[in-house]
């Protein structure tokens, strides 16, 4: 199974605008922070971690640039704030190691927007625990055979749902 970007929240949701940076070209579905100006950015760059200090203000609802190639004056965005939960998948950079096992139902681990730009939660590092398990996806746990070389009956990438810690959110409690 490929990695693959979700956009798909649950549970508490509630929704904002805000004016994206000068110079944004997030799409749907990133991760995104404020600027000194409190205009919106992507958290991080494709290949990191979201670092320590990061205050994530939730998921883009919407492309930072409209059909015509400019930037819209104000973006939706689903709030991160607790009580909402975003579907993602597992990551490691070990392909074969992005599996789901029952006991990480409630860690603490990284969130990563991986070199492919799709945001996962990286089960290989928790330096900066952003995101909690809290569900698995039940399209894919129990699961069904990839079929592939890392073992039978091992689903790569699955997804699975978390939370954002507050001590990494902009505006828990705010709403």
């Amino acid at each position: 199974m490929a990695l693959v970007r979700n956009i798909e929240t649950r549970g508490l949701r509630h929704s904002a605008k805000f004016a994206p940076a000068s110079g944004q070209t997030f799409v749907k579905g990133d991760f995104l922070v404020f600027n000194g100006s409190g205009q919106l950015t992507i958290a991080v760059a494709a290949g990191n971690n979201v670092g320590g200090g990061a205050l994530i203000v939730g998921q883009a609802n919407e492309n930072a640039l409209d059909d015509y190639g400019n930037l819209r004056l104000s973006v939706g965005v689903t709030l991160a704030q607790p009580g909402t939960q975003f579907k993602l998948p597992i990551y490691h950079a070990t392909a074969s190691s992005a599996v789901f096992n029952p006991n990480e139902l409630g860690g603490q681990y990284e969130l990563a927007f991986t070199s492919g730009s799709v945001w996962g939660v990286d089960i290989g590092h928790n330096t900066n625990k952003a995101a909690v398990i809290v569900d698995v996806a039940g399209e894919d746990y129990p699961g069904w055979l990839t079929g592939t070389s890392s073992g039978a009956g091992t689903v790569l990438y699955p997804n699975v749902w978390i939370e954002l810690r507050s001590e990494f959110t902009a505006l828990t409690g705010a709403i």
